[in-house]
């Protein structure tokens, strides 16, 4: 499949089965979860989390970065080791139930935002600034989504935000407000995502199955929105080496 098919692919997508399934079997739970967690809790952890998101690389890159398909290779790497460590703290957390799921949720966060910037990193993006944070939090948005409409109007905002060489176009010189609102929008969409999703690990011992399988599925999913855009960025540049 060429990386322009992929992109088709992308757009045209649902969510995962294997999400799909798990949000429905959990939503009755997750929707009452998520009404008592002010929407000022996920604001503040998104913002902090994201600055922890500057760490190390979940994986070493040595690949070509003019070479595409390499990126695209190293990037699933990304994907595997991301899959791997959240799948890992949701089955430990779900063996304590309710208690331990509020540790994780934030624990997902933080691992699914180190998923999008290494797999930019991959690409040839370090992530500097602040116009990167909020592409980075709108990628972790559009794989938090369901609805295909709103699917789509993200679809948008990520296409919309690349500059035609691959870079992004800069934020308004009080760009503070946009970055503000995108994030209070964000938050919501992700903290309903995430609690009517993990809502099954309220069960100890049961739950620590749930776990695993609910942050690999959702890894997944971030993984894949995330390739979409950054090859999108590539692409866009007529796939050229980006500038460091």
């Amino acid at each position: 499949m060429t990386p322009q098919q992929e992109q088709s692919k992308f757009r045209s997508a649902k969510p995962s089965k294997l999400g799909r399934g798990i949000e429905r079997l959990t939503n009755p739970f997750g929707k009452a979860m998520a009404s008592v967690v002010p929407d000022a809790l996920v604001e503040g952890l998104l913002k902090a989390i994201d600055k922890a998101a500057g760490l190390p690389a979940l994986v070493r890159f040595d690949h070509d970065m003019a070479d595409l398909a390499a990126c695209r290779a190293a990037a699933r790497k990304v994907e595997r080791a991301a899959k791997a460590i959240n799948g890992a703290t949701g089955a430990a957390s779900g063996f304590g139930g309710a208690i331990s799921m509020g540790l994780d949720i934030p624990a997902t966060f933080a691992i699914a935002l180190r998923n999008i910037r290494d797999t930019g990193r991959a690409y040839g993006y370090d992530g500097a600034g602040e116009a990167e944070a909020l592409f980075r939090l709108q990628i972790l948005e559009l794989a938090s989504l369901a609805d295909p409409e709103q699917r789509a109007e993200r679809i948008a905002a990520l296409d919309a935000a690349i500059a035609p060489d691959g870079s992004l176009r800069p934020l308004p010189e009080n760009g503070a407000p946009l970055v503000d609102a995108a994030v209070e929008r964000i938050s919501r969409a992700i903290a309903l995502k995430s609690f009517r999703s993990k809502a099954g690990m309220i069960v100890p011992v049961v739950g620590s199955a749930i776990g695993a399988v609910v942050n690999a599925a959702f890894q997944d999913d971030v993984a894949a929105a995330a390739r979409f855009a950054y090859q999108q960025r590539r692409l866009v540049a007529g796939a050229e080496t980006p500038a460091a």
